[in-house]
């Protein structure tokens, strides 16, 4: 038996199935359904199969994590590469004179840039309105709509997605992601990922945070959300996760989703939480919310699918001969106010007319960057590791701290800064006389926090 429910959209027709499976994710109950929806658009030729959800996953790549050498006391590092020779000095690599204070860190103008690839999945990003005020959809990528602009555009293969959303509607609220198949052959799809809100995991310090907990489960490899294999008729659309918002809640949220064929991704907002009705309203018109777009002054926020999620490369280092030195390299930096800095954000393949061209933020991002540190003295050298974030202030707020969970080397981490406190020490190593050594430092961009970043080397001898 079907039953058949009127879409806002004429001559279109929604058809639910009876078999509805059931997931469990967090502290709520996700029903993922399958059911019958308007493809909203052309019949899209069938694309690559999906990868195994495993196969070059971000949590594959942070298998491969190097051993640790982090500590508070300085010690030998094991990874150290004695007979690696080292390269000439990077010109563009100008170090600083003395060490720097407890809060003191590096100008942005006098930031280095690293040596990086932006790769990884595509990610389609649900951050365009923030703030929603009310049932519609946030994001979408099946088509065009007379608000919002946009374009169909279907994902194969694997893609990331992102949300980061505050429900300021007054009343409960629900936010879905969603995929449909406007395929004439069933797709496959698999995903996995975590949402929480605010209410679950407050942010009131280090560790802390719906933000940080996101990006732990990535760091972690253990997920809310964790399903291979589903099966998605041609013409249907089936639920990836559901998480309840009262009101003023934040929302963040962090997949991957792998499909054998183009589909389409929806984030969706309903007052009751049906899967029937956020299929609905994925064909009706989006919720009514803060649109910030981009503009000379402004960066915007991000609507749409964007070419990398992943930003990774090997940046070689050569310690100069003396001590007391100090040298910031970018990290998830842009050049967007200041031509001085490095340019770390991906450009969109498509997106909402409304909405940013780059992933300003890179929130959701995951970054893995290698420090090759060359010591080419006859005698062993300390280094000191630091973190810091660009902004600072007299008072903390929460838009402005920046709280992750991050790793180097393999050994976890926590890093909390604010703009009181902008630097965090990570580590103090040795390097042998003539050797080098690799400092590993990976981390997935939490949300709801402040962007322009560096990383601090010293040398303390």
């Amino acid at each position: 038996m079907v039953a058949t429910v009127n879409c806002n959209k004429s001559d279109i027709r929604v058809f639910i199935p009876v078999f509805i499976p059931v997931l469990k994710a967090l502290n709520t109950a996700l029903m993922a359904s399958t059911m019958t929806v308007f493809a909203g658009g052309a019949v899209i030729a069938a694309a690559q199969p999906p990868q195994p959800i495993d196969a070059q996953s971000d949590v594959a790549a942070q298998d491969r994590i190097e051993p640790a050498m982090v500590g508070i006391s300085a010690k030998a590092a094991p990874e150290a590469f004695a007979t690696l020779a080292a390269p000439a000095p990077d010109p563009l690599q100008i170090w600083g004179a003395g060490l720097l204070g407890a809060t003191q860190k590096v100008s942005d103008n006098d930031l280095v840039p690293i040596s990086l690839a932006l790769g990884g999945y595509k990610i389609f990003k649900s951050n365009n309105p923030e703030i929603f005020y009310g049932p519609g959809w946030l994001a979408q990528n099946a088509r065009s709509d007379a608000v919002r602009g946009g374009q169909s555009s279907p994902v194969s293969g694997c893609t990331n997605v992102y949300y980061f959303h505050i429900n300021r509607s007054g009343a409960t609220a629900y936010l879905h992601l969603l995929a449909s198949n406007p395929q004439n052959a069933s797709v496959t799809l698999s995903a996995k990922g975590s949402t929480y809100n605010n209410a679950q995991k407050p942010l009131n310090g280090a560790g802390t945070g719906q933000s940080y907990f996101v990006a732990k489960d990535w760091r972690a490899g253990t997920f809310g959300v964790n399903f291979s294999n589903r099966a998605v008729p041609s013409s249907t659309a089936t639920e990836i996760s559901k998480i309840v918002l009262n009101p003023n809640n934040m929302v963040d949220g962090r997949f991957e989703v792998c499909a054998s064929a183009g589909v389409y991704l929806y984030t969706v907002i309903t007052t009751g939480g049906s899967t029937i009705d956020a299929i609905n309203k994925s064909q009706a018109g989006p919720a009514s919310g803060d649109i910030f777009s981009p503009a000379p002054n402004a960066y915007g926020r991000e609507a749409g699918i964007y070419a990398a999620s992943l930003t990774s490369g090997l940046t070689n280092v050569v310690l100069p001969t003396v001590a007391n030195k100090h040298i910031g390299f970018a990290h998830n930096t842009t050049s967007k106010f200041n031509a001085q800095l490095q340019e770390q954000t991906a450009a969109f393949t498509s997106r909402l007319s409304d909405s940013t061209d780059r992933t300003y933020g890179n929130y959701g991002h995951k970054f893995d960057n290698t420090f090759r540190l060359f010591n080419t003295t006859t005698r062993t050298r300390t280094v000191r590791l630091s973190f810091a974030s660009s902004f600072t202030a007299s008072t903390n707020t929460p838009s402005f701290t920046f709280s992750t969970p991050a790793s180097i080397n393999g050994t976890n981490f926590d890093i909390w800064t604010t703009p009181t406190q902008p630097k965090q020490i990570i580590g103090s190593y040795t390097i042998a006389a003539n050797a080098s050594i690799d400092l590993r430092l990976t981390m997935f961009i939490a949300g709801l926090g402040v962007a322009n970043q560096q990383v601090i080397v010293e040398t303390m001898n």
